[in-house]
């Protein structure tokens, strides 16, 4: 989910109170770490060596629980929307591991709403759209086509909003569609901004927004 350590679930907060070892997304908020009192490894999966700091992820998890101890695998956003969740489970059970999934708040939903952004409302859009800017080859992946009832949230989109804007354009979105950011939802160091799909892209590079943000188009 997003990153205020309140927006966890009672679930939640009880695995990490019963953990020996988090293995941490290098994007969890340091709130949340903050409430942890067991070690904490944290990957640092930066674009370009994400497959290297998942093996590495797998090695931790795996060491720990042939050692004994109770491993929690925590995961920002939605892991399985777009993240490696259902990879991991995959992982895990060729080890002979059947994970425990613990279901969390969706950040795609509750950041547009820290935002004040409804990513549906009467007479103005009738369906969301989620979509990716990045593959699992790091490729900008397509658009869906233009629909002015049609919302669209972009995760992990930050750093592809030139292409993303573009494409849209060139699929005839209208340049004046209103974009919102919004930036470490839920935190302290939550920013919002808004401009339209002609503007976002530059308005986003003066900001220096950086992830994890969500895009609502």
């Amino acid at each position: 989910g997003p990153g205020d350590p309140d927006l966890l679930t009672v679930a939640a907060v009880k695995e990490l109170e019963a953990a020996d070892l988090v293995v941490s997304d290098r994007l969890v908020s340091r709130e949340i770490l903050s409430t942890i009192k067991c070690e904490v490894r944290v990957a640092q999966k930066h674009p370009g060596c994400a497959a290297q700091a998942q093996r590495e992820i797998y090695r931790w998890c795996f060491e720990a629980m042939m050692a004994g101890k109770r491993v929690v695998r925590l995961k920002i956003g939605d892991p399985f929307v777009f993240g490696r969740g259902g990879e991991e489970v995959v992982e895990f059970r060729r080890f002979g591991v059947e994970p425990k999934v613990v279901p969390g708040i969706s950040s795609a939903l509750a950041g547009p709403m820290a935002s004040m952004i409804p990513v549906t409302h009467r007479g103005v859009a009738n369906k969301v759209t989620f979509c990716t800017g990045m593959d699992r080859f790091e490729n900008t992946p397509s658009v869906p086509a233009y629909d002015k009832e049609q919302t669209l949230v972009l995760l992990m989109s930050v750093g592809r909003l030139p292409q993303l804007t573009q494409t849209m354009i060139s699929l005839g979105y209208p340049a004046d569609t209103p974009v919102g950011i919004c930036e470490r939802a839920t935190t302290p160091q939550q920013r919002d901004i808004a401009g339209t799909i002609g503007t976002i892209a530059t308005l986003a590079e003066e900001a220096r927004v950086k992830a994890p943000a969500i895009i609502v188009v």
